[in-house]
């Protein structure tokens, strides 16, 4: 009867060692993704990325607190509270969230020596844990695979482009030029030239080679399977399509942009000297193009269900319901973490 006894106390203690072991293995393990792996759509990174959907789960910085993370389903229902950070390009895998933490917040939830309030994390979506990729000044990245592609600030280079592993190992610098991140198709970045010209040029992550790709003089170029939408700086910064060689261009927009989104088969832009200003919506299809909402607006972000973008001045969100033209308030609540 002793001997049993002590048998079942081993056996318990060893199950509970070993349970201790398997929880601090999964808090400490980073998963790793397929090769090719991107964490939100070029469009909606364009958009300060505030909002990513995964999985069926929308994620997004609620801009009725302080661009905390939040989660919904797409039809924007079961909305809650994800952590106390405020966010903006948001991106995200199977295991993780990653954003840049957006300094210009409440900070009496960051702790009385607000540090790392700009910093590039990530969140574990299981548990909320977060760790500091760079503790830097970071704001736009792309998810490329394994690694974080991203704008880093400091005060002897300014602002140059670097990489990070999701793990936090591997930091380097790709450029010393303020390469923009966000046109991640896979593994490679495709970019504008920001120093001798505006043409379109390809990053190989590894080598930190560039390699022209084409002669257009553009902004924003966004690649979406064989197709590239870009700002034509040649033409009132109207949106145009091509190949990604260049060939085969059209214009798009009746007027220029400050930005646009392409989802599926809609084009969303804010205009420029239009007739009148507004958010207006292209059918890539027919061209046909409709105003949604006139004014002066930034951060076109799209989900499966909605499209959201905000007003310049006051930062108000709207959204419209894909395929409609009903424009309204986008009003979440705000939850408290604890509740």
């Amino acid at each position: 009867m002793k001997v049993l006894r002590r048998i079942i106390i081993l056996v318990v203690f060893l199950g509970i060692v070993g349970g201790l072991g398997y929880y601090k293995y999964i808090n400490t393990v980073t998963y790793f993704n397929e090769a090719g792996t991107n964490g939100n759509t070029i469009g909606n990174l364009y958009g300060n990325g505030l909002f990513c959907e995964t999985d069926g789960v929308v994620y997004f910085a609620n801009p009725n607190d302080y661009s905390r993370i939040y989660r919904m389903n797409p039809d924007e229902s079961d909305i809650d509270i994800v952590a106390n950070d405020s966010v903006y390009f948001i991106n995200a895998d199977d295991h993780y969230l990653y954003y840049s933490r957006n300094g210009n917040r409440d900070y009496s939830q960051m702790g009385f020596l607000n540090v790392n309030v700009d910093s590039l994390c990530r969140m574990t979506k299981r548990n909320g844990k977060v760790i500091i990729l760079d503790d830097a000044i970071c704001n736009a990245c792309a998810l490329a695979g394994n690694r974080i592609v991203y704008y880093r600030y400091d005060s002897a280079e300014a602002t140059t482009l670097y990489s990070v592993m999701i793990d936090g190992s591997e930091k380097t610098q790709l450029s010393k030029s303020a390469i923009d991140p966000r046109c991640m198709v896979g593994e490679k970045l495709y970019y504008s030239g920001v120093e001798h010209d505006h043409n379109l040029h390809s990053m190989n992550l590894d080598t930190k080679d560039s390699t022209f790709v084409s002669s257009e003089n553009l902004w924003m170029p966004t690649i979406i399977g064989s197709d590239l939408y870009y700002m034509n700086l040649d033409d009132n910064n109207r949106v145009y399509k091509s190949n990604i060689s260049g060939d085969n261009k059209t214009g798009i927009t009746s007027y220029g942009t400050s930005g646009f989104n392409v989802d599926g088969n809609y084009l969303y832009y804010q205009s420029i000297k239009g007739n009148p200003d507004g958010v207006y919506r292209v059918d890539l299809t027919t061209g046909a193009e409709v105003l949604l909402a006139e004014g002066q607006y930034n951060n076109i972000n799209t989900t499966s269900k909605y499209v959201y973008f905000a007003d310049y001045q006051s930062g108000t969100t709207f959204h419209c319901l894909k395929g409609t033209t009903d424009v309204s308030l986008f009003n979440p609540p705000i939850i408290s973490l604890d509740e």
